[in-house]
């Protein structure tokens, strides 16, 4: 194991689902070296809710080049210049580099793209311990990797994220107040359209949880006013009326909705992987995705290495259920799944396997709420 630091960068330059999966890292950290001060690198819009995580000193937000008030990018990187003691990008791209580069005093950790010699044979110069992107690993695996290079034991991976008493009384009062319903979560949008399921199935899966299951449904949406016009719309032709929730919560105020629901429903997204972080059983429907590096992560019982590379299909991991269709075309990359309204790939899931999955999950005895968040969760 490296000598102790004092101080800790890590940088994830991407998008909010990337950055909800880099969190294991700061757990591995924290217990490897206790008091150190820990601060993140991100892009604005994808890292807000790390504000609220206690094991976090500081949340720094990155700009690009020709977005910075002097265009050179200085305004955050002058400010990280020979700072940290161990600095770690978890992107291959340029902006993590230049940041480890920058804040680093000893160590420097990354990743090489090994399908590109000359990047890979740069990278390797400019850190003290490179690593070998896997593009045959979960995401959350790559925290691991990290892990071993520096020389740091791990038994367990595990995405997190914190509220507190303020998120708890607003989630509450969006839900109606006290006494909270049982209820059940859908989220029925992704970044991308080819991500989406049909909003009508949506509807006939809400229907049929609610009244097999006594539950109330809460659908949610992205701030975005298309969405959120989306939701309104698919939602009213419900006959168990939803609550909506179109945007106006933060993310630490989701997770705290996620992890009070008997059940979450959604797509390849950002608020998935957030929804398997909580404990809740989670039914995910995926289309053209890696679904060995993109599955939402079971912190209790971690499937990454029961996904092969290349495999498509369901996964049945203790609570969490991914569906995914068997393709004649295993990368996916066709035009008609990556560009289609009405995805193919994701059209093939039936309303009916995803009623059937979430039957099963809300009656399995393995699936009670798990009430392990709490305390340690910001309050």
């Amino acid at each position: 194991m490296i000598d102790a630091p004092g101080t800790i960068l890590i940088a994830n330059t991407r998008l909010i689902g990337d950055v909800v999966l880099t969190t294991p890292l700061v757990e591995i950290l924290m217990d490897a070296f206790p008091g150190v001060a820990i601060d993140v690198l991100v892009n604005r819009g994808t890292g807000e809710f790390l504000e609220k995580d206690p094991r976090i000193r500081r949340v720094i937000y990155s700009e690009k080049w020709r977005n910075s008030a002097s265009g050179l990018g200085s305004s955050y990187l002058l400010g990280l210049v020979r700072k940290y003691d161990l600095a770690i990008t978890m992107n291959s791209g340029d902006r993590g580099a230049m940041a480890v580069l920058v804040a680093s005093r000893r160590y420097r950790v990354g990743f090489c793209q090994t399908d590109k010699p000359y990047s890979r044979f740069l990278r390797s110069r400019l850190f003290s311990h490179p690593i070998d992107g896997a593009a045959d690993m979960h995401m959350v695996g790559l925290c691991g990797q990290v892990a071993d290079a520096l020389g740091i034991p791990y038994s367990l991976l595990r995405v997190r994220l914190f509220w507190d008493k303020g998120d708890e009384e607003r989630v509450a009062a969006t839900l109606g107040g006290e006494p909270v319903p049982p209820y059940f979560v859908i989220h029925p949008f992704a970044r991308w359209g080819y991500k989406y399921w049909d909003l009508k199935r949506f509807v006939e899966v809400s229907n049929h949880v609610a009244r097999e299951h006594h539950l109330q449904p809460v659908w949610t949406s992205s701030p975005d006013e298309a969405e959120a016009q989306l939701l309104k719309e698919s939602a009213a032709e419900c006959s168990v009326k939803p609550i909506l929730i179109p945007g106006s919560l933060s993310l630490n105020q989701m997770a705290c909705l996620l992890q009070g629901a008997r059940l979450y429903i959604g797509l390849d997204t950002a608020i998935t992987h957030i929804a398997a972080s909580t404990g809740v059983p989670v039914v995910a429907l995926y289309g053209p995705t890696e679904l060995w590096r993109w599955h939402p992560w079971n912190n209790d019982s971690p499937s990454a290495k029961l996904v092969r590379p290349g495999y498509r299909g369901p996964i049945r991991c203790g609570r969490i259920v991914t569906l995914q269709a068997g393709c004649d075309h295993p990368t996916c990359l066709r035009p008609d799944c990556y560009g289609a309204v009405e995805n193919p790939c994701m059209m093939a899931i039936t309303t009916d396997q995803v009623c059937q999955e979430a039957s099963r999950l809300l009656s399995s005895s393995t699936t009670q709420i798990q009430q392990t968040h709490g305390a340690d969760h910001g309050r």
